[in-house]
């Protein structure tokens, strides 16, 4: 249970990292500015993970 929590927490670190350094709470914002800081970041790095992959 705790490698799950772990996992979470870094999963979750990049919007966190945000919401902290603007002030704002996960009850104020209602976790859209998290997930959406969250989406682009991983979804940046998973991308350019697979780009050598892709490239000829």
């Amino acid at each position: 249970m705790a490698l799950l929590r772990g996992l979470l927490a870094l999963f979750l670190l990049p919007g966190n990292l945000v919401i902290n350094a603007i002030g704002i709470s996960v009850e104020d914002d209602g976790g859209i500015i998290r997930s959406t800081i969250n989406m682009l970041f991983w979804g940046i790095l998973a991308f350019l993970i697979a780009l050598p992959y892709m490239l000829p």
